[in-house]
């Protein structure tokens, strides 16, 4: 393993290369933690969906050694509850709710809550980059797509995703696509080297240590359309621990240079295999809690839908690109 600290004192660990021919599917449980491999759980309805994804990459699979860059002036914030909205407490959370569905003016998409005495330990979801457009001229426009644990009632967010920035001036369009992952407070990190374009398939793991109490998360990605895969360890932000509350599935408008980003349009996200599995080993499914729909001045602008117990839909409301 290597050690790596960047800037604010964000610490990564990154894994051993695997060697030519490595099948994760037959290795020993120590070899899939000395190359960065999820752990192969009981559980055979998870096992069944290893297998999967590995049989995906048949033939193409190319394990990419990550490298970073922080981007100081961008932030993926918790669920912005500090709008002047009447609020709902339910157990450990709190967010401003009506039949299921909550309001926000920074994400959309879909939240699951764990259960009493229990908290997310890792959460996992599948999703095609969408090719973004900006809805008026001379202006920068974001979409970020992830998936994360905390959020939704607590201060911090520990999430993994993708970056679409989209610019448009008359007929020349500029995009900005990317890899990050963040434990906020803490700033976003890019992945300067591991590619994901509009069309592609990407697949994302994020394990905590321990579930709450964690100051510890490993992240796996997939894009399953190249083959390439990486995986790093990344500790918490100093004086935070994983609450585990919240597990979510999120298309985000984030925080750029200090000030709330506008929305790129992004038509839509479909999340699949939206699942989280808690300390104690329950698996709660992604469109079974509550959806949450993002509002800029007054109508929403991005609305998250719960399609199946397994797929939130992210759809883009806003002005038509």
């Amino acid at each position: 393993m290597k050690h790596i600290e960047l800037s604010h004192g964000i610490k990564i660990t990154t894994f051993e290369q695997p060697p030519a021919g490595f099948n994760p599917l037959t290795a020993q449980p120590a070899e899939l933690s000395r190359y960065g491999f999820p752990a192969m759980v009981p559980d055979p309805h998870h096992q069944e969906r290893y297998r999967k994804v590995m049989q995906h990459l048949s033939g193409k699979f190319n394990y990419v050694q990550p490298t970073f860059e922080v981007h100081e002036d961008r932030f993926h914030k918790p669920l912005n509850l500090a709008n002047g909205r009447s609020t709902r407490s339910t157990g450990n959370r709190t967010g401003a709710t009506s039949a299921g569905t909550e309001t926000d003016t920074n994400w959309a998409g879909g939240v699951v809550f764990a259960p009493a005495g229990d908290s997310f330990k890792w959460v996992e979801g599948d999703w095609v980059v969408p090719n973004v457009g900006a809805p008026a001229q001379n202006n920068w426009y974001y979409s970020a797509s992830w998936i994360g644990i905390d959020g939704d009632g607590s201060g911090d967010v520990c999430q993994a995703g993708v970056e679409c920035e989209v610019f448009q001036s008359g007929s020349s369009i500029s995009r900005n696509i990317y890899t990050w992952w963040e434990w906020y407070p803490l700033p976003e990190v890019k992945l300067t080297n591991f590619a994901a374009n509009p069309g592609d398939l990407i697949t994302m793991i994020l394990c905590s240590s321990q579930g709450a109490g964690s100051t510890s998360a490993t992240v796996f990605m997939t894009n399953r359309t190249s083959g390439a895969s990486t995986s790093f360890g990344f500790s918490a932000p100093s004086g935070t621990k994983l609450i585990g509350n919240s597990a979510e599935w999120i298309v985000e408008a984030p925080t750029v240079g200090g000030a709330q980003s506008a929305i790129a349009d992004y038509g839509e996200v479909f999340f699949s295999v939206c699942e989280a599995v808690t300390a104690k080993g329950v698996t709660i499914n992604g469109g079974t809690g509550d959806n949450i729909n993002m509002t800029a001045g007054g109508s929403v602008v991005s609305a998250g839908t719960l399609i199946t117990p397994t797929v939130v839909q992210c759809y883009y409301e806003g002005a038509l690109a």
